[in-house]
């Protein structure tokens, strides 16, 4: 039973980790597909097909290209929350919420035409996951102190146009997966100095990209983009020290290769429609709407070895993210570009069923951003984005209950263009 409990507290450590860095509606940012997005908040993403970002954003905006064109850059993300405790909270610690730094990133694309109708391209990219830490003595530490789930891609692509005003384009994104959590384990028999548990892993998987664009009339884009479900497949012993333990029964250890901790979780399926239209020479407008699975994302696959073989799906409850977004593009100088966005995703998760170590609800997303022609074959822009979600309570987990107040993300990026 002793080796039981501290296999189910591992469980529901990295359980408490495997939701966390979803970004962007819930999970997943737009601006971290390509380094140009942060100028738009995701509004008109898949129709755009204005930079090779569009490898990712949409495959068949590639054949708009008629010649090579390359983008790369650097993206910074900064997370401001405070953690308020709530009447009900019967553990200690302190409530100092996220630790405050920058999460560097980045991105690369890449397209080349083949013929008039035939282009291919690459791109390099990390959209799902983040990063998050908290103080080794904060209330919550029995959940989590640091937490990390990543994809990054690279995601070859092609796309064909079928005739003047249909393009149809397909990328297999292969993908990384990697998972961190590091927590406290409380000791037995309480009093004693709380110990550390540790599990992490990487795995490999592909994702498919499927776009659609349609040019029904002159000035006018309508993009269609589909992402396939990617199941990631995680495997580990949890390794736990420094916590004061009553002897173990014969043959058991917590760290033995036996006490095994699979956990499987899905990056969502999405589908993604978008409008791009050219009012006149200096003004154009964008809207979108989306519809990301992040329900199924929350029922989490776990099996433990060991302790009678269990195999089980844990539901976290989340519910399926919908985005919407408007902006626009001005060109108020020959050589020089503004942009401005407004997108709306909605929450993941509710006031009763957010977990403590995701501070994450609905986003309202503000994007400003700017690109300079530096020469004939170059083009220099930046961005930045700023959501507001508020103040998010979290559910009761272990006695600790409170709220994360006024949350915020901040991402902000500069690139380069070649064409």
């Amino acid at each position: 039973m002793f080796v039981n409990r501290y296999l189910v507290i591992s469980l529901f450590a990295v359980l408490g980790l495997s939701p966390v860095t979803a970004l962007a509606g819930a999970l997943y940012f737009p601006e971290m597909s390509s380094v140009s997005e942060s100028s738009y908040a995701g509004a008109g993403m898949v129709a755009r097909a204005n930079d090779a970002g569009t490898v990712f954003s949409n495959p068949a905006g590639m054949t708009r290209f008629d010649k090579p064109e390359m983008m790369a850059g650097g993206i910074g993300v900064f997370i401001p929350a405070d953690f308020d405790t709530g009447p009900n909270n019967t553990a200690d610690g302190s409530s100092r919420g996220i630790n405050k730094r920058i999460v560097p990133a980045g991105s690369f694309a890449y397209v080349r035409p083949l013929s008039d109708k035939l282009k291919v391209g690459v791109s390099a990219h990390n959209y799902f996951g983040l990063a998050l830490d908290w103080d080794d003595s904060w209330i919550g530490r029995y959940s989590s102190v640091n937490v990390a789930v990543l994809a990054p891609q690279v995601q070859p692509t092609v796309a064909y146009k079928l005739n003047d005003w249909l393009s149809v384009g397909a990328g297999a994104a292969l993908t990384l997966g990697y998972m961190k959590d590091k927590m406290r384990v409380e000791s037995i028999p309480p009093g004693g100095d709380d110990g550390k548990l540790r599990v992490s892993d990487t795995d490999f998987a592909v994702q498919y990209n499927f776009g659609v664009m349609l040019e029904p009339w002159e000035h006018t884009r309508i993009g269609i983009r589909y992402l396939s479900e990617t199941d990631l497949d995680f495997e580990d012993s949890p390794d736990i020290s420094g916590v004061t333990l009553p002897p173990l029964p014969p043959g058991t250890s917590l760290t033995s290769p036996a006490d095994g901790l699979d956990l499987g979780i899905k990056m969502p399926q999405q589908v993604h429609a978008a409008i791009h239209h050219q009012w006149n020479d200096k003004l154009a407008l964008l809207g979108s709407v989306g519809w990301e699975e992040f329900s199924e994302f929350g029922r989490i696959q776990v099996g433990v070895e060991n302790v009678g073989g269990i195999n089980t799906t844990l539901d976290a409850d989340f519910r399926d993210v919908w985005h919407f977004g408007i902006g626009t593009e001005y060109k108020y100088r020959p050589k020089w570009e503004l942009t401005g966005a407004f997108s709306l995703d909605s929450s993941m998760s509710t006031d009763r069923t957010r977990p403590i170590v995701i501070p994450l609800g609905t986003m309202y997303r503000y994007a400003i951003g700017v690109k300079h022609k530096k020469r004939e074959d170059l083009t220099l822009g930046g961005g930045l984005t700023f959501i507001w979600e508020g103040n998010l309570p979290t559910k009761d987990t272990g006695g600790v209950s409170g709220k994360y107040q006024n949350v915020s993300i901040w991402i902000a990026s500069v690139y380069a263009r070649w064409h």
